[in-house]
């Protein structure tokens, strides 16, 4: 067991040295205007979306930048957003709306309204956000600007994440946690490796000329994750993706309490492991070792365990301050609920997703065996 302890102890120091790595090296959205303003069409998939769309859409035309169009698709909404939409649209010649059709055989119905928006976009450039995210005014010009310099055919924002009340704060941390402790962010922009295609519904902005190459939506029809998706399709095509920590222009509050945090993650958790039941067998137990565990060894008066646990809480407390989601209780103590919490949510999705095969959202019901992480 101590030879376990000093095992878990040394990969949380590694964790900290690669969340303070990513941290310095993965660049910033910062405020700026581009040489040249190409037109930016901003797509958008909205089902049953009332509660977020218009903050949302309002948000997109009060960008600053002057070369836009806004492209909502109304995914056969059943609630009040196609009015909230209709009335928006009366107000700005700028917002298109769609509505939007039910998605073919073998499609999922957000990429489906994706796809719809793509095809009607007249942009060079194609910026495909979710409905809940609001952008400050400079942030489309800011993104043009980064994506002119760089000259990549796509990059992805990383957002920050609005957390109320205690279940969002405890739960939601586990992206950011898992994005800057566990993988090489700093490496993502400097490697074409389509395993580390990185994507987010915050913003994947992409030159239209390669996305209609990589295949676009057609190739993730599928898709349960089609943002994430997006990225590694783009890498598997042989092109480069970038990702940027926008967090200072562009936020999302992607759930409301705990019930929408563990409904929403259940249709897609199974799949983000390739709906492989051994995998997701090596994530709860390395979880537990690795998050679990020292908790439980601390309260025994274990030193190394005691350690861990203070590297664990000085990791947490870095990234969340440099996030802007800081509290002292969370960064301190919240680690072994948000293991519980997303380990529950694993065993859901294997139950829903896995064994019965059943993937619902948004009122509409699919066979998850035919679903697909990302591209086929």
């Amino acid at each position: 067991m101590r030879l376990l302890s000093l095992i878990v102890l040394i990969a949380w120091i590694l964790a900290l040295g690669r969340t303070i790595l990513n941290l310095r090296l993965v660049p910033r959205l910062r405020v700026r205007q581009p040489r040249a303003f190409p037109l930016v069409s901003v797509i958008i998939p909205a089902r049953d979306e009332e509660r977020d769309i218009e903050r949302s859409v309002r948000a997109m035309l009060a960008q600053t930048y002057p070369a836009l169009e806004v492209i909502v698709v109304n995914d056969r909404s059943t609630d009040g957003t196609g009015a909230i939409l209709e009335r928006l649209a009366s107000e700005d010649g700028r917002l298109v709306v769609l509505s939007g059709s039910e998605p073919p055989p073998g499609w999922l119905g957000k990429p489906a309204a994706l796809h719809q928006g793509s095809l009607r976009a007249r942009g060079e450039l194609l910026l495909f956000v979710d409905a809940d995210v609001v952008y400050a005014p400079d942030a489309v010009a800011a993104a043009v600007a980064y994506i002119e310099e760089r000259g990549a055919p796509m990059i992805t924002l990383l957002p920050h994440f609005e957390m109320r009340g205690f279940w969002e704060h405890v739960a939601m941390p586990n992206l950011p946690l898992f994005g800057f402790t566990m993988i090489p962010l700093w490496l993502v922009n400097r490697t074409r490796t389509p395993f580390l295609g990185l994507g987010g519904g915050a913003g994947n902005l992409v030159r239209r000329e390669d996305y209609v190459t990589a295949g676009g939506h057609e190739a993730l029809k599928a898709a349960v994750v089609d943002d994430v998706g997006l990225g590694r399709l783009f890498r598997s095509r042989g092109f480069r993706t970038e990702v940027v920590l926008a967090n200072e222009l562009v936020s999302v509050r992607m759930y409301h309490g705990l019930g929408e945090i563990v409904r929403g993650f259940t249709k897609n958790m199974f799949s983000v492991l390739g709906r492989s039941y051994g995998l997701a067998l090596v994530f709860l137990v390395l979880g537990a070792i690795f998050h679990l565990l020292p908790y439980a060894l601390a309260l025994t008066g274990d030193r190394i365990a005691i350690a861990t646990v203070l590297v664990i809480a000085l990791t947490r407390s870095i990234l969340f301050l440099a996030l802007r989601c800081f509290r002292l209780d969370n960064a301190l103590l919240g680690q072994p609920l948000m293991v519980g919490v997303w380990g529950w949510i694993l065993l859901r999705s294997l139950w829903f997703t896995g064994i019965r095969r059943r993937l619902e959202w948004r009122g509409r019901r699919y066979d998850a065996s035919r679903t697909r992480f990302g591209a086929d």
